[in-house]
């Protein structure tokens, strides 16, 4: 049996009580919509998973989902860091009396 669309004067104006209705199991992220994925194997602790579990269940996200956006915050917030440790040399550097005569040279 296969199921025709339905027109739009046919559609139910409020479907929040009908059954099989539920949230969304994936929010999607726009900024990395396209992006293909791999399946892989990893050892996790046993802890960890069980909390990504926990908010899934609380109505969160699908916890290899939330375990694949904490990974990629962490490398954002990484990646900041180590741009602002490369501002900080670059500020200590400047407060150097040689470096920066050296620059007033370099004019």
């Amino acid at each position: 049996m296969s199921r025709r669309q339905q027109s739009p004067e046919e559609m139910p104006s409020e479907v929040s009580g009908l059954g099989g209705w539920r949230p969304a199991r994936r929010r999607v992220d726009v900024t990395a919509a396209g992006v293909p994925t791999r399946r892989v194997t990893i050892r996790l602790d046993e802890d960890v998973v069980a909390i990504f579990k926990a908010e899934a269940f609380a109505g969160g996200l699908p916890y290899q989902v939330a375990i694949n956006q904490a990974l990629r915050d962490y490398l954002r917030n990484r990646e900041r860091s180590e741009r602002r440790r490369a501002a900080e040399i670059v500020l200590e550097a400047l407060e150097d009396e040689a470096v920066r005569e050296k620059l007033r040279l370099m004019r």
